[in-house]
């Protein structure tokens, strides 16, 4: 960790004495727009458990199409594969697909690429693969039309098929981790892992007129500084994610733009009740949810890109529901600490991964706030790829991570990552499964939003974790790039986007 650190510092020091001298990086190709994320990307597979990270899925959405999308302000349904659909009964949905699309590698997108993609992801058992569970059948009664039937009335379907990205029939279970064929805008070129993704322009995309870049490339750059000052040398055209003494410095930049776009995501600290662990008495984590100055922290480390959360959805995730903040007052937190039986605190452990703004010093001021009762904190930074795995694999006692995001449905987070079911922590709760499950099965949305209000009550008052802050994403970007529109969500795109020489 050292010697990388090493090595970032030298690429920083190197970028900032090229600017110095007046030297600007090397100039992209024309028609290309280089983009460095916060994440780094391990997996092309919009459907694996490798590709549950948000980069996967913003690359994605330039290799592949889905049936449906949400609007610019993801508040109504619009065609995407599916030009039209209807719901005759509750159980049965029936959608009419788009004529004439090819995928990358020529072949024609049929009613069997959708049948393969939904089955595909169920059988994949990854993250995604709760959403679609109550998938009975796909029929494909003709090359052009689509039958889901589920078991269940299923409230959630429209929305889940908003981040189904459709793949080739027949495309097995491991073949898209290193390259992707879609029918999106942009096509695969070349992945070298640890370093760029390259897509080039699909010259038969079915909408016409996009995209308007030859060439659109990923670049790995993890690392906060040299990621800023790769955009200000023109190393790169755009960086995402970046923290708000970064945004502050590019906006006096004449040759930069900044935009603060919304997302659907919170940050949070997720809560293991391991059996036999401090963590598994709900007065522990209440006491926690008490020791932690949200305000200041957002006020002061995130200033600009969050707002405290109120909920355990953001606020502009469908069914929304406001809960009481809980106070900031350590000596409150050590009374219930004494309480529930630990007057002298308790060791943990909290382990995190630099892929979000400031997540460094956020778990600092974590950590010794938690001090301060006593809790005794192993404050673990990890890579990408060992924290992810230690995630799903249930190792650890806190995590910080961001949920939400995806469907902009409360389905999304709430049953996919708090019910038993999905054994994404150990906690459980039977009535959030009851109430969950009965939402996720109802079409009306009145009545879906009243049980998610009762989920989001629960959760709160159980501090299944802990809620920090919804979160704002700072796009900066040279002013050549044209176009760019801020997302409804944090999956942004390129494809309407377009450079000046």
């Amino acid at each position: 960790m050292q010697r990388r650190r090493v090595i970032v510092a030298l690429m920083v020091a190197m970028f900032v004495m090229a600017a110095a001298v007046g030297q600007a990086g090397p100039a992209a190709p024309p028609g290309t727009v280089r983009v460095a994320y916060l994440q780094r990307i391990l997996s092309l597979d919009p459907h694996g458990s490798s590709g549950a990270a948000r980069i996967t899925w913003i690359v994605g959405r330039h290799l592949f199409n889905r049936l449906v999308a949400w609007d610019s302000q993801a508040k109504r349904f619009q065609p995407e594969l599916a030009l039209s659909w209807q719901n005759p009964n509750p159980t049965t949905w029936e959608f009419e697909l788009r004529r004439g699309v090819k995928f990358h590698d020529g072949t024609e997108f049929t009613s069997a690429a959708v049948k393969t993609s939904i089955e595909r992801v169920i059988g994949l058992r990854g993250p995604l693969a709760p959403l679609f569970a109550p998938v009975e059948t796909v029929e494909t009664p003709d090359p052009y039309r689509v039958v889901i039937r589920t078991r269940d009335p299923m409230g959630t379907l429209m929305s889940n098929l908003t981040i189904l990205s459709i793949v080739p029939a027949g495309t097995p279970m491991t073949e898209l981790v290193d390259r992707a064929v879609g029918t999106g805008p942009f096509k695969f070129a070349e992945f070298v892992r640890d370093t760029r993704v390259v897509l080039e322009a699909n010259p038969n995309y079915w909408r016409q007129g996009v995209p308007k870049l030859q060439r659109l490339v990923f670049v790995d750059i993890p690392e906060i500084s040299a990621r800023a000052t790769a955009l200000e040398t023109g190393e790169i055209d755009m960086a995402v994610g970046l923290p708000p003494e970064e945004i502050r410095r590019l906006r006096q930049n004449p040759a930069l733009k900044v935009d603060i776009g919304p997302t659907t995501l919170t940050r949070i600290m997720w809560i293991n009740p391991r059996p036999g662990s401090p963590l598994s008495n709900v007065q522990v984590r209440r006491a926690l949810s008490h020791a932690i100055n949200i305000n200041a922290i957002t006020a002061s480390l995130v200033a600009g890109i969050a707002s405290p959360a109120t909920s355990s959805i953001a606020t502009n995730v469908l069914c929304y529901a406001k809960m009481k903040p809980n106070e900031y007052s350590s000596a409150t937190a050590r009374k219930m600490l004494a309480e529930a039986g630990f007057p002298n605190g308790f060791e943990t452990t909290l382990k995190w991964t630099e892929s979000n703004p400031k997540e460094r010093e956020i778990a600092d001021a974590i950590t010794g706030q938690f001090a301060l009762l006593g809790v005794r904190v192993q404050n673990t930074q990890q890579a990408f790829a060992i924290w992810l795995d230690d995630l799903l694999k249930l190792n650890w006692d806190l995590e910080l991570v961001s949920t939400g995001g995806g469907t902009g449905d409360p389905d999304f987070t709430l049953r996919r990552l708090y019910h038993s079911r999905a054994k994404r922590t150990l906690y459980t709760n039977p009535e959030v499964d009851r109430l969950t499950d009965e939402a996720a099965s109802t079409i009306d949305l009145n009545r879906r939003c009243e049980m998610y209000r009762k989920v989001q009550e629960i959760l709160w008052n159980d501090a299944a974790a802990i809620y920090l802050f919804d979160q704002l994403e700072a796009y900066a970007y040279r002013t050549r790039v044209q176009g760019f529109k801020i997302p409804a969500t944090e999956i942004f795109d390129l494809s309407d986007a377009s450079v000046s020489p």
